[in-house]
């Protein structure tokens, strides 16, 4: 495999975040324990997907894959997942995931939820 995902603590910490809010906010609404863990499990399923899709563009490497930060959204866009590849040859390279946003939540400055859309009657 040409490809090694790493996570750094920082992605493992707000992945716990955001899977606690996911449950918990879940668990609030609709009172069911198994949705509030299958909104988790799709959230991983995605981040699993992420590193398929990934995989899949990086099946060699060149130098300037190594240069910048990289992102990706999932789950129709409400996370994206901050990415960097270390580049080992042009058949070995590392992806380090290293942050994960919740689109929604930092856009609620530019885009409060409370403001009327076009859509809304």
């Amino acid at each position: 495999m040409p490809v090694e995902f790493r996570t750094t603590s920082t992605f493992e910490f707000i992945r716990s975040q955001l899977e606690n809010h996911l449950y918990q906010s879940l668990l609030s609404f609709e009172k069911d324990h198994n949705l509030a863990l299958n909104a988790v499990t799709k959230f991983n399923v995605s981040i699993e997907e992420l590193c398929i899709t990934l995989e899949g563009m990086y099946q060699s490497f060149n130098p300037n894959d190594g240069v910048g930060i990289k992102s990706h959204p999932i789950m129709n866009g409400r996370y994206r997942v901050f990415y960097k590849i270390q580049v080992q040859s042009e058949s070995q390279g590392d992806v380090i995931f290293f942050d994960i946003d919740d689109n929604k939540q930092s856009n609620l400055d530019r885009f409060p939820a409370h403001i009327i859309t076009f859509e809304d009657d």
